[in-house]
């Protein structure tokens, strides 16, 4: 059985309870560009670093919110052999 949902990222949030972040969003961001290009004058290795470590970050935060869900959810992955 397959079910699908149509829904929005804000109406997602609403019905998980999470705050709306967009400004602190924007805020971080914000100072991350100042931070960035402050840096790249300095040593553009720093931040090239920084940038694969948020990137490896990021994944294995998606992997385990992944596996979050499917524990949930009850949903099963077959492994090809």
């Amino acid at each position: 059985m397959k079910i699908e949902i149509d829904i929005q990222p804000e109406e997602v949030r609403e019905l998980m309870g999470w705050p709306d972040a967009k400004a602190v969003q924007k805020l971080f961001l914000d100072r991350l560009t100042e931070w960035a290009n402050q840096q790249q004058q300095q040593d553009s290795d720093a931040v090239q670093k920084w940038l694969e470590a948020m990137v490896q970050g990021g994944r294995q935060s998606f992997d385990a919110y992944q596996a979050f869900l499917k524990n949930v959810t009850g949903a099963v992955q077959v492994k090809e052999p």
